[in-house]
């Protein structure tokens, strides 16, 4: 499970700022304690929620976590290569001297198989890049270098180094079958994923897999991943009949649910949403009608992401190990009581029987009550005087009830993280008669 992710010096990020998923020693009120009892889950001695969510004003730098996080763990889910396909992390807040050369920092925790560990990496633009090119066009030049880069985790009793890195030299006396390991050829390349490849059963291969394995989001990966986890649980699962149970509570009822697959299509493709069908039976007078309905032309756009969402999270409530699902704008096509429906499916540990977790921003205010998440389930976002982010918590803030109305006092401006609204006047518009004509 995520237990921690930090960024710095990324978009409108300036200062470190961290997202934390464990839970915080306060208890609901005790009309909501189930609360406690499904929205925590605990992993390697830890409590973790299994939901948290980012609101704030709109440019407050909501997405920029996001986006901070789903471009971290790109990167180490792109295998190695000549490119350094780092460009979208070297994007330093721009309000500073030298922006252009300061390095981003990025660091996640994680719990493995009861195991901690805490992986990170330092990045930025090659600032000899056009001279190196100028000198010799011929040679592959990093446009993005990593300049540190680390693994710490559990030894025994103790939080252990694995390896530690600082600019293409690497410290990795402490890792095991490290003789396997040669130089890094590339300043852009992770040592964590190189590694990988020369010991796949290593420490470096286990984080990594966990990272690129176990992680989806909507900002990077687009639909196409969350379809394929539907053709999966079809073809290969066999499990329709389940699929449409869960459907069925979010008021969506089928008696089938099928593929057909288009006919100049390559096995390689991915599935599209106009390859999918719904069977409907629906009574005409005294008659029954079978009909068939296409995913992407017959149903609406919020049916559509709710199919493509429902389909993922089937698969990742029965994975063998936890996964984390970033979305952003989660409510965007969804009715409110459908994403309080959402959230609380992922919560309840009958239903999400992995542990799975979601990372979310939103707007939609109605998921704001104690009934539904707790106070450290909050996240903000605010723009400080020089425009960078700053990302805190409800449950730092003092003297909020836990059973306080979050919603209405989120709204009056108790806890920051809303829009700053001014008055407008156009003096023009009082010589106006009305009309759009000049």
């Amino acid at each position: 499970m995520i237990v921690e992710f930090s960024v710095e010096n990324f978009r409108s990020i300036k200062e470190r700022q961290t997202i934390s998923f464990v839970a915080t020693g306060l208890k609901s009120p005790e009309e909501y304690r189930n609360v406690d009892k499904n929205n925590i889950a605990i992993d390697g001695g830890m409590s973790l929620l299994k939901t948290v969510g980012i609101y704030g004003a709109n440019a407050s730098g909501k997405s920029n976590i996001i986006k901070a996080l789903t471009y971290f763990l790109l990167a180490i889910r792109n295998e190695a290569s000549s490119e350094s396909n780092l460009s979208d992390l070297c994007d330093s807040f721009f309000y500073q001297d030298n922006a252009n050369h300061s390095e981003a920092y990025f660091q996640i925790v994680i719990i493995i198989d009861k195991n901690k560990y805490r992986y990170g990496f330092t990045v930025k633009k090659n600032p000899n890049y056009f001279e190196q090119i100028a000198s010799d066009s011929s040679k592959k030049i990093s446009k993005e270098i990593i300049t540190n880069e680390w693994l710490y985790g559990t030894k025994e009793t103790n939080q252990g180094k694995y390896f530690t890195r600082i600019g293409n030299k690497v410290n990795k006396e402490t890792l095991a079958n490290n003789e396997k390991f040669p130089e890094i050829p590339s300043e852009h390349f992770l040592f964590l994923t190189f590694a990988s490849a020369f010991d796949p059963d290593g420490v470096c291969a286990i984080v990594r897999n966990f990272l690129s394995g176990w992680t989806i989001s909507n900002l990077q990966d687009g639909e196409h991943p969350f379809l394929q986890h539907f053709q999966t649980l079809l073809e290969f699962d066999k499990k329709e009949k389940e699929f449409l149970d869960l459907l069925s509570t979010f008021n969506l009822k089928y008696d089938r649910v099928f593929i057909r697959k288009s006919a100049n299509k390559t096995s390689d493709q991915s599935l599209s949403k106009d390859e999918v069908y719904f069977e409907k039976t629906f009574s005409q007078k005294k008659n029954k009608i079978n009909q068939e309905l296409n995913l992407k032309y017959n149903e609406s756009d919020g049916t559509q992401k709710l199919f493509v969402l429902a389909s993922l999270l089937f698969r990742a409530f029965n994975f063998k190990s936890s996964g984390l699902i970033i979305l952003d704008e989660i409510d965007s096509n969804f009715h409110p009581s459908l994403l309080i429906k959402l959230i609380k499916l992922i919560n309840d540990p009958s239903v999400n029987k992995s542990n799975a977790q979601l990372l979310f921003t939103s707007h939609d205010t109605n998921l704001m009550s104690p009934e539904i998440m707790r106070r450290d389930q909050f996240y903000f976002t605010e723009k400080n005087e020089d425009d960078s982010t700053r990302l805190y918590s409800l449950a730092e803030l003092k003297g909020i009830r836990n059973d306080a109305d979050f919603a209405k006092q989120y709204l009056a401006g108790f806890y920051g993280g809303v829009p700053i609204l001014e008055v407008y006047s156009n003096p023009n518009l009082e010589n106006n008669d009305g009309t759009m004509e000049q």
